[in-house]
């Protein structure tokens, strides 16, 4: 009899080891995200993640090169569009004027007080206020502001205030930045 308690004994470990591997794998079974069809909603789900992110990353392939052609552009602006002497901009002023057909009294600037360390300024370049009063017919007038707006150097026109109006002649304030480079 000892053999066959023996071999009981192993069966009933056996049998209780069987037991606790079916309960286990039931549990397996039972438990969310473990069935079929709940790792295909998954893997779906990932796709999808995948494809938002690849997305959105795609305006960053090639950035190093669009940076390089950046760079080129920016100096050629800067070359093309930028004074480096404020009798640059007075010449070139006075050129529109005569090509439009307005006068002046005079124009006036101020350098821009503040520190180039915020960041919102351009390096390389500071801000330049221009004021001046232009006189004209209002046609000449409306052409100087449109050949401000259109030239080849920058001038952001902030304010435009009249002045007098007699007849067909009007006087303007005009307030103005633009940029010189610095040396």
């Amino acid at each position: 009899m000892n053999n066959l308690e023996k071999a009981r004994k192993q069966f009933t470990t056996i049998l209780a080891i069987l037991g606790a591997i079916d309960l286990l794998l039931i549990v397996y079974l039972l438990l969310p995200g473990s069935s079929p069809s709940a790792r295909a909603a998954q893997e779906e789900s990932l796709r999808e993640q995948k494809q938002a992110l690849t997305r959105e990353v795609a305006p960053l392939n090639g950035i190093d090169k669009k940076l390089a052609q950046t760079r080129v552009d920016v100096k050629k602006f800067y070359e093309d569009k930028i004074p480096g002497e404020f009798s640059q901009i007075s010449q070139h002023l006075v050129k529109l004027m005569k090509d439009s057909g307005v006068t002046t009294a005079g124009i006036r600037y101020n350098q821009d007080s503040r520190g180039s360390a915020e960041k919102d300024e351009l390096p390389g370049v500071q801000k330049i206020s221009v004021e001046t009063t232009v006189t004209g017919e209002y046609e000449k007038v409306a052409r100087f502001i449109n050949a401000m707006e259109q030239d080849r150097l920058v001038f952001i026109i902030d304010q435009i205030s009249l002045n007098s109006q007699e007849g067909g002649v009007v006087s303007l304030q005009i307030k103005a930045e633009t940029f010189l480079k610095e040396s």
